[in-house]
């Protein structure tokens, strides 16, 4: 019977970006980032162990800001807590659908805890969508400064940041008078991952024609994705004479959902397809 005792954690507290880069570096793989935990400690819950180290970020409190740039986008430091994001009068103003989102997530004290960075990084987290459908910008310090890079790129990417890469922050470019859209179907409001979840921008003009557009799917295991072969086809129609049923099979095909325990692939993509078709019919 093995009666060792497990392997106490040690946590560092840099007070640097780059004191935390060299922390990472130099015990690489036993060593994780750590901010609000929250992911961290519910994979502790289900018997994954904490790493031999965690380089904490808690002390940098430069990227818990949320500020509007000169060009008129807003940032939203990566440390920057959901609950704090869901009340900021700036997002209100300027990112409603953001706040409607992150008030999806699990309850208070996980928002209160849990940060934007944190549930980008989990990869599904319920921000994705509606950030992807805002065409949303990550910056990340690494070995080779500050590099800068599309939501959508990372999500899709199959390479990862480069080791000892650090998120910095999210920014949302100015959302001007686009319509935005985002909706989370799952076996309860909160508390627990989506089922589906979708996301649309739209810009359409004064006669109808749509200017632009982002949808996005995904929900459950499914890391969001844009419809970009959807967007394209839709892009400079005009709204009346958008073919819905023609869409609606396109977004199926093109979501791609997956099912699990909870939801059969079909369920998935036959919902996500309604719900964004429905909308899309509801700025006709």
């Amino acid at each position: 019977m093995d009666v060792s005792m497990p392997v106490q954690t040690v946590v560092w507290r840099p007070g640097t970006l780059e004191e935390a880069r060299s922390l990472k570096r130099e015990y690489n793989e036993e060593a994780r980032f750590i901010a609000g935990g929250t992911l961290m400690q519910m994979q502790r819950e289900q018997g994954i162990p904490f790493p031999p180290y965690l380089i904490s970020l808690e002390k940098m409190r430069e990227l818990s800001d949320i500020e509007e740039t000169v060009d008129g986008a807003v940032r939203i430091g990566a440390l920057t807590d959901l609950e704090t994001c869901r009340t900021h009068p700036l997002l209100k103003k300027r990112c409603p659908a953001l706040q409607e989102a992150i008030g999806t997530i699990s309850s208070p004290a996980v928002r209160n805890r849990g940060t934007i960075g944190g549930n980008i990084l989990y990869g599904v987290g319920d921000v994705i969508p509606i950030l992807l459908a805002m065409n949303a910008r990550l910056s990340w310090f690494s070995e080779d400064g500050i590099r800068s890079e599309s939501l959508s790129d990372y999500v899709t990417d199959s390479v990862m940041p480069l080791s000892g890469a650090i998120l910095t922050d999210v920014t949302i470019p100015s959302q001007s008078e686009a319509h935005c859209f985002f909706r989370k179907i799952g076996r309860r409001e909160t508390f627990i991952a989506s089922v589906v979840t979708v996301a649309m921008q739209a810009m359409v003009s004064d006669q109808g024609f749509i200017q632009s557009i982002r949808l996005v799917a995904g929900g459950g295991v499914n890391t969001p994705r844009r419809l970009v072969k959807c967007e394209e086809w839709l892009s400079g129609k005009r709204l009346s004479d958008v073919q819905l049923t023609e869409l609606s099979v396109m977004i199926k095909e093109e979501s791609a959902l997956i099912g699990d325990a909870f939801a059969s692939a079909e369920y998935r993509r036959t919902v996500a397809a309604h719900l964004l078709v429905a909308e899309l019919q509801s700025l006709q």
